[in-house]
């Protein structure tokens, strides 16, 4: 049986090197560009499953988004072609599909699914035009479409070099949003838009549980802010730079007006948690994580993020994890929707 072709997304800048770690770590027949941030891998032994377990366990960091792919086809072959066309493209793939796992016991008709519909690049059509017609013809077929939660995600993906679309049991995708652009709404108590990080890995991971916690580089205090909102009932605030009022309002937050490593070198209290988001080279990250272990009780977690930029990132973090193996077993290792030139790690002590 061949496996069917998957479909993987990235951000745009990391695109080549989510293809270095997808060939370094897999046995590959073909990858092709699908759009800015997304290609189409078939590979030699294996599918979906292998790519998923294998993104899941840190050793492919930069795919936020997978899915089946039963049909693609060039773009610029369809150019020529309305919304209700390539709605209807897609609608025999998924339609298809939906009936073969039917047949095997897996989808039964009437069961709730998600659409998800999104371009890569400068494709000639809009996904919401073209999710339109598409959710009414397979409303007609007697399919259920709900927003997200379903067992089963059709996709389709309108990139600007080939289409694409499938059908993806949802738990395999790592995302359950549309090529894993994640997309949350301020709220008036937020202080930073790094919140955004952090509430997107809560989403992926179940949260850490503890009462106390350090947010090392914590101004303006979004994380502290989070981690206070998830029950940490004591949070030291660590920075050189203020912490705004309504997080110091909160209670519970204590602001250490020092630099991370001095307060790492004289806390002698053991938290539950550590996080990390300071603007540093990741092996001075991966150095300042190592030396803050000690204070985290066994079996504590630490999160932190790895600033990469463009330059080698698939070396630089390498080589941090590598570092960070000596005290903590990496548990998360993935560039998130809010990540930018970076990576976000979940640790735990060993």
């Amino acid at each position: 049986m061949i496996e069917l072709p998957v479909l993987f997304s990235t951000t745009p800048d990391y695109y080549r090197f989510a293809v270095v770690e997808l060939r370094r770590e897999l046995d590959i027949e073909k990858v092709t560009r699908v759009g800015e941030d997304a290609g189409l891998v078939q590979l030699k032994d294996g599918g979906l499953e292998r790519i998923h377990d294998l993104a899941t366990s840190g050793y492919l960091r930069f795919c936020k988004y997978l899915a089946n792919v039963e049909a693609h086809t060039p773009t610029k072959a369809h150019r020529h072609y309305d919304v209700e066309e390539i709605a209807e493209w897609a609608l025999d793939a998924m339609t298809t599909r939906l009936e073969a796992l039917t047949e095997a016991g897996r989808y039964r008709a009437g069961d709730a699914v998600s659409l998800h519909t999104w371009d890569s690049g400068q494709a000639p059509w809009a996904p919401g035009k073209v999710r339109r017609p598409l959710l009414e013809m397979l409303m007609d077929e007697g399919v259920r479409v709900v927003p997200g939660g379903a067992e089963h995600t059709l996709s389709l993906c309108l990139g600007e070099d080939r289409l694409t679309t499938g059908v993806t049991p949802t738990h395999l995708g790592l995302s359950d949003w549309a090529g894993g652009r994640i997309r949350l709404a301020a709220r008036k108590e937020q202080v930073s838009r790094a919140e955004f990080k952090l509430e997107e890995l809560f989403g992926l991971i179940d949260v850490p549980r503890g009462d106390v916690a350090v947010d090392l580089g914590a101004s303006p205090g979004g994380w502290t802010r989070i981690l206070r909102s998830h029950g940490f009932s004591q949070v030291h605030a660590v920075d050189p730079a203020d912490i705004d009022e309504r997080v110091m309002n909160l209670g519970g937050v204590e602001h250490h007006k020092t630099t991370a490593g001095e307060f790492v070198a004289k806390h002698g209290e053991r938290v539950d948690l550590i996080v990390n988001d300071m603007r540093m080279p990741p092996q001075l990250s991966a150095h300042t994580m190592l030396e803050a272990s000690d204070m985290l009780r066994p079996g504590g977690s630490a999160i932190v993020t790895l600033k990469l930029g463009t330059n080698n990132p698939v070396k630089q973090a390498d080589e941090a994890m590598t570092m960070l193996t000596k005290a903590y077993d990496i548990t998360f290792a993935r560039q998130l929707q809010h990540n930018r030139h970076e990576i976000t790690l979940v640790l735990s002590r060993v």
